[in-house]
């Protein structure tokens, strides 16, 4: 036996050794899903897992820490589909987009059917509806603002915030093939991707027709079904990977600090709490001098820190605002509800949206 069969025989016995330590590991988690089960405890506890992924990341010596998150990542997703959790997660599809991407950062790919729908409104009415368990939302843009349909939604529909997730934007310009930015006649994309490309589209691209496409995702696919080589589409390098094609130009967006918050939204409350809590209201302010500060005064004096505010038209009402706000804070905690009941006192409609770990 020459020396690399050697290592190659060694290699085998700890594979052998890690795959019964696998299946010992999930012996245990039938185990603990079977008490979840009969005590109804959630049994989806990112806050508990990340705290376990972290531990591990720290104690590593030969492997990068990101390797260690992604194989924990599957290990614990594998064990989920044993404690009978297989999730159904709708995002804005198809696959390729930004909310795909937010959908495989927060939830495992084992154990979890991720399902691509055409618009946000189609991923809160399949959670109505039951077709789904949870939905992946954009909700804010850190150059672009509010999302504006899915806080309409949040308002209009009983489904709850689940969590957030945050991903840094990277936008591409993508075509069939690695040509010259001169033959792209033609360049489909999402508003949102062409707004936050605006200034490189007009120095390097200015003669091209930019057409508004429902996602990044699909503008990719539409330059792989064309069979154009004028055709480019601004998308991901994940869709653009996924159809095969070529990345004219990377990291197109005028500003490097480009973010996308994104919610997971479902009919289930979050019962994981940890070190961050976050809770989201919106509110309607009575017509009256100074409601608003009367709303906002209790919060402050609490010393309960806002991390966002903002207005926007009620649909409902000829020159009505409703008001959204996040804030540190347990909604069910007696500081919290304390402070509500004192806001309740100075608005004519208000809801909770959701309290979740962020």
């Amino acid at each position: 036996m020459n020396e690399i069969d050697k290592f190659r025989k060694q290699i085998d016995n700890i594979d052998e050794k890690i795959l019964d330590l696998l299946n010992m590991r999930g012996e245990i988690v039938k185990k603990i899903g079977l008490y979840k089960k009969n005590n109804n405890i959630e049994i989806y506890q990112p806050a508990r897992e990340n705290e376990v992924i972290d531990k591990l990341k720290s104690l590593t010596k030969v492997l990068k820490p990101n390797n260690i998150e992604s194989i924990w990542k599957e290990i614990m997703g594998a064990c989920k589909v044993l404690e009978g959790s297989i999730f159904k997660v709708g995002y804005l599809g198809p696959q390729g987009s930004f909310t795909y991407q937010a959908a495989l950062d927060f939830f495992p790919k084992a154990g979890t059917d991720f399902i691509p729908c055409k618009s946000i409104v189609e991923i809160f009415e399949n959670i109505e509806k039951d077709t789904l368990e949870f939905g992946v939302v954009p909700i804010e843009n850190s150059l672009q603002g509010t999302v504006r349909e899915t806080l309409d939604l949040l308002i209009e529909k009983n489904l709850i915030i689940y969590g957030e997730i945050e991903i840094r934007i990277v936008l591409n310009l993508i075509s069939l093939t690695n040509s010259n930015l001169s033959k792209i006649k033609t360049i489909y994309s999402h508003p949102q991707a062409f707004a936050q490309a605006r200034m490189w589209l007009k120095t390097n691209v200015p003669t091209a027709k930019l057409i508004n496409i429902d996602s990044t995702s699909e503008a990719v696919k539409k330059v792989k079904d064309s069979n154009d080589v004028t055709f480019g589409a601004i998308g991901t390098e994940f869709a653009c990977k996924l159809h095969d094609l070529s990345i004219l130009s990377s990291n197109i967006e005028d500003n490097p600090s480009n973010f996308t918050r994104f919610l997971i939204i479902s009919k289930r409350k979050n019962e994981i709490r940890g070190e961050r809590i976050k809770t989201s209201i919106v509110y309607v302010v009575k017509h009256v001098p100074g409601a608003l500060y009367s709303v906002l005064k209790p919060f402050s004096d609490a010393n309960i820190n806002l991390t966002k505010i903002e207005s926007r038209p009620r649909r409902r009402g000829k020159w009505e605002y409703i008001f959204l706000m996040d804030f540190e804070g347990d909604k069910d905690t007696p500081e919290i509800q304390e402070v509500i009941e004192h806001m309740t006192h100075n608005v004519i409609w208000f809801k909770i949206l959701g309290t979740y770990p962020y």
